[in-house]
C-alpha cells in the first residue's frame, strides 16, 4: 500500500477577484488565499502546496487539484473560513511524493464563446490540426523556448442559441494557449481568417480571449477522495450568484454550463472512489 502524506484537495473557484492562482506578493491569489487559511494548521512547519494548474488572472475552476501538507484538517472549518467563491468539495490523503502538477494525468478546459454566426464546421476542421504533439511556442504568451505540449482532444459545440463551448484536453497547457487558440478559431469561424490549409500556417498576431469565460473542468489523478457536503452546498451557492459577466443572458449561460460540469465532475469522483474502494476490498 502506498505510504500517505499530506492531503490532496479538489477546490472551486471564481477567479474575477483574484492575480490567478499562484501567490503573488501583495495582490490576491487563490493559493495566497489557502495558504492564510491553512498557517494555523501546519502548527509551524512549513506549508507546501502543489497544483495542477497555474490558473491565470479572473480564470476560474471547478476541480482544481492541490496537494497540501497538513497531517489532519477539518474541511467544514476551512470552508467556513474561505471566502465565499472559494471551496474545497473533495479531499483525501496524498500517496506520498504526489505531487498535484506532476502526477496530475490531464487536465480539462472549457471556454464559453459568446459570438454569433461563426462557422462551426470550419472551426473544427481547424482544431484537428491541434492534435497531437506540438511546439506551441506561437500560440502562447511570453516564452522563450520550445512550448512542446500534447492535446489529446477539443471539442467545439453550439450551446443556447447558437453560442459555442469549446473544451480541451491536454497533458498540460501554458500560459496564454488556451485563450490565444480560443481567439485563432473563432477567428477562422468568422472568416477574418482563411485560406489557411493548417492553422500552423498561421503567423499573425492574436489577441488572448477574455479569462471570465474560461474555466478548468477537472485535473485528473485516480484518487479516492470523500465528497464534502458543505463543499458542495458553497460551491452550488458560488455559481448561483456570479456576478462577474457582461450581462444577463451571458450570466445565465456560464451558470448552466458551469453547474452542468460540476455535478458531472462530482458524481465521476464519487463513482471512482466507489471502484476503487471495491477494488481495495
Amino acid at each position: 500500500m502506498l505510504e500517505e502524506e499530506g492531503y490532496a484537495l479538489k477546490i472551486f473557484y471564481l477567479g474575477h477577484k483574484y492575480y490567478g492562482f499562484a501567490t503573488q506578493k501583495d495582490k490576491p491569489t487563490i493559493e495566497g488565499t489557502l495558504r492564510k487559511i491553512f498557517r494555523s494548521k501546519i502548527c509551524g512547519e512549513r506549508i507546501h502546496i502543489t497544483y495542477a494548474s497555474r490558473t491565470d488572472k479572473g480564470v476560474h475552476a471547478i476541480g482544481q487539484t492541490i496537494t497540501i501538507n497538513v497531517k489532519d484538517v477539518d474541511i467544514d472549518e476551512v470552508n467556513a473560513n474561505l471566502p465565499e467563491d472559494i471551496a474545497i468539495w473533495a479531499y483525501c490523503k496524498a500517496p506520498k511524493h504526489f505531487d498535484a502538477r506532476r502526477c496530475t494525468i490531464y487536465r480539462h478546459y472549457k471556454y464559453i464563446v459568446f459570438k454569433k454566426d461563426l462557422d462551426l464546421e470550419k472551426m473544427k476542421n481547424a482544431s484537428k490540426d491541434l492534435l497531437g504533439i506540438h511546439n506551441f511556442k506561437r500560440f502562447c504568451y511570453k516564452v522563450k523556448g520550445p512550448v512542446i505540449r500534447r492535446i489529446y482532444y477539443i471539442k467545439i459545440d453550439k450551446i443556447e442559441e447558437g453560442y459555442l463551448a469549446i473544451e480541451f484536453i491536454g497533458s498540460k497547457f501554458a500560459r496564454g494557449l488556451i485563450r490565444n487558440l480560443v481567439d485563432l478559431l473563432t477567428r477562422i469561424g468568422s472568416g477574418e481568417i482563411s485560406n489557411l490549409s493548417s492553422v500552423w500556417e498561421y503567423n499573425g498576431p492574436l489577441c488572448m480571449a477574455p479569462p471570465e469565460n474560461l474555466y478548468l473542468i477537472d485535473a485528473y489523478y485516480p484518487l479516492k477522495y470523500t465528497i464534502s457536503d458543505t463543499g458542495v452546498e458553497k460551491v452550488i451557492k458560488a455559481i448561483n450568484v456570479m456576478s462577474n459577466v457582461k450581462d444577463f443572458d451571458e450570466g445565465t449561460i456560464l451558470k448552466k454550463q458551469m453547474l452542468k460540469d460540476f455535478w458531472k465532475v462530482m458524481n465521476d469522483v464519487r463513482e471512482l472512489g466507489l471502484k476503487l474502494h471495491s477494488t481495495l476490498h
